[in-house]
C-alpha cells in the first residue's frame, strides 16, 4: 500500500508588487500531518496564530527549531520577478507552484500525495481554475485543498519556512534560514521567464495547448 504524504504550501512576497524582488513558495512535505501542528509553547502570538510576520525573534526561533527536528522534507522556489509586476491570476500563480510541485512529486513518486495550499485566492472559480490547471500537469494521484491557516494550523509551517527564506534571499537576516536548512530537500532560483517558458513546454507536453500566463 502506497504511503500518504501531506505537502503544505505557502508563499511570501507578492507577485503584483514591483518592489518586491522575489517571491516565495515553500512546500513542507510530511507522513504525519499531526506533527505539524507544534506544542502552544512554540506560539506565543497574541492571535495564537504563528505567522512569520506578526512572530517576535524568539517565537520565530522556537517555532522553526522544532520544526527543525521533525521528520519533514523541504522544497522552495525562489522567483526573481527583477522589476515586472505581475498580474496574480490563477494562471501565474500555477505556474510557479508548479514547477515545486514537480520536485515534490517527483521526490515521492510512489505516493499518495494530498497538498494543501495556505489559502491564496478568495473566490472559489479563481481556486477551481488553479486546482485543474495543476491537476492536468501532474500524473499522480493527487487531492489538493485551500486551506484557513487558523483552521488548519499546520500549513502555518509553510508560512514561516517562506519567510525565512524571503529575510534571507533579500538581505534583512540569515538567522531562521539558517535554522531549518539541513530539512531542504531541494531549492531552485528562477526567473518568471523562465518559469513561463518551463510551465508552457509542460502545459504543452500534457494538453496539447499553448497557453501563456499573463505578462
Amino acid at each position: 500500500m502506497n504511503k500518504h504524504i501531506f505537502i503544505y504550501v505557502d508563499e511570501s512576497g507578492t507577485l503584483p508588487d514591483p518592489k518586491g524582488p522575489v517571491i516565495i513558495i515553500a512546500a513542507v512535505a510530511t507522513y504525519s500531518a499531526n506533527q505539524l501542528i507544534l506544542p502552544k509553547k512554540s506560539i506565543k502570538t497574541k492571535t495564537g496564530e504563528v505567522k512569520f510576520y506578526n512572530s517576535g525573534e524568539n517565537t520565530k526561533k522556537n517555532y522553526l527549531t522544532t520544526l527543525s527536528k521533525l521528520d519533514i522534507q523541504i522544497f522552495a522556489l525562489i522567483l526573481e520577478k527583477r522589476g515586472q509586476k505581475i498580474p496574480d491570476t490563477p494562471e501565474n500563480f500555477a505556474a510557479i507552484c508548479s514547477l515545486i510541485l514537480h520536485d515534490c512529486l517527483d521526490y515521492y513518486q510512489n505516493s499518495l500525495v494530498s497538498i494543501i495550499f495556505d489559502r491564496h485566492f478568495h473566490k472559489s472559480s479563481d481556486r477551481e481554475e488553479f486546482d485543474e490547471i495543476i491537476r492536468k500537469l501532474t500524473s499522480q494521484n493527487i487531492t489538493i485543498s485551500h486551506v484557513d491557516s487558523l483552521k488548519e494550523p499546520a500549513v502555518n509551517t509553510a508560512d514561516m519556512v517562506a519567510g525565512s527564506l524571503l529575510w534571507k534571499q533579500t538581505g534583512k537576516d540569515n538567522q531562521f534560514y539558517k535554522i531549518i536548512k539541513g530539512k531542504i530537500a531541494e531549492e531552485k532560483i528562477v526567473n518568471w521567464k523562465e518559469a513561463k517558458k518551463w510551465f508552457v513546454k509542460q502545459k504543452l507536453a500534457r494538453t496539447g495547448v499553448n497557453t501563456h500566463p499573463n505578462e
